[in-house]
């Protein structure tokens, strides 16, 4: 078995606050959701009404929402879950330096930009359902090349 994707399902309340949070703060792009009330595809951003569901995506980035009540319904133990949580959502970007100045003054970031131990820059903030949310940059590795002997 190879597994070719992994896109989280995350728990929210209000299915359109989080779609208009990756799609106008972080430039994710609308794939597609199912209205709440009628179960009826749309593929256009805004939707027509509340949503129970929506997919997202931004280069090999893909999320989807789903509401409490849409996820209990097929999972009985999300019933009771906590929406946000523990986890990290770590994603991979090229530019952290531009992703940090457009997003600082549109969220509060829980950890600046900075350098790690294992070769990356990142940079951490959490989302509108308290989801975080780490973009992470690899660090061009300098070499010393080697003395030549005199």
């Amino acid at each position: 078995m190879t597994i070719t994707r992994a896109t989280p399902v995350l728990m929210v309340d209000d299915v359109g606050r989080a779609v208009a949070f990756y799609c106008d703060i972080l430039g994710f792009a609308f794939v597609v959701g199912v209205l709440e009330s009628s179960r009826e595809t749309v593929a256009v951003w805004p939707a027509p009404g509340p949503l129970a569901f929506a997919l997202v995506e931004c280069g090999q980035a893909r999320f989807m929402f789903e509401t409490r009540a849409a996820l209990a319904g097929e999972l009985p133990r999300f019933a009771e879950t906590k929406i946000g949580g523990s986890l990290i959502l770590y994603l991979d970007c090229d530019d952290l330096d531009a992703l940090y100045a457009r997003l600082s003054e549109r969220t509060p970031f829980l950890k600046a930009p900075h350098k790690t131990f294992y070769g990356t820059r990142e940079c951490s903030f959490q989302d509108p359902n308290g989801y975080v949310l780490t973009f992470a940059e690899a660090v061009a590795q300098t070499t010393t090349p080697p003395e030549t002997p005199a």
